[in-house]
């Protein structure tokens, strides 16, 4: 059954390999048509485009949250590490491990 199946496929694609098929009608103007496209793509703006002009923005914004927040908080510590470094975590970690 597999010869058969075999020499089926290979009648059909000799089939296949003798048809030429007639591309002269897409051949004419091709680089026309292709430069128009490729014109039609660049007069409209990709939304990326808007994205890298509005980083500045985003960026001054970040700064003046940033500010803001250093700037109001009366209730900040010098240092930064604190809540870290007094083993507040362990004390945590072991009351709720302990079920308390």
């Amino acid at each position: 059954m597999k010869d058969t199946a075999d020499m089926r496929l290979e009648r059909l694609l000799a089939v296949a390999r003798e048809e030429h098929i007639d591309t002269s009608g897409a051949e004419e103007y091709f680089e026309t048509r292709l430069l128009a496209r490729i014109g039609e793509l660049r007069d409209t703006p990709a939304w990326y485009a808007f994205v890298w002009k509005m980083v500045p923005m985003f960026a001054v914004l970040a700064v003046i949250v940033a500010l803001s927040a250093l700037t109001f908080n009366p209730s900040r510590k010098s240092d930064m590490f604190a809540a870290i470094t007094n083993s507040q975590e362990m004390i945590f970690a072991g009351s709720y491990l302990a079920g308390e």
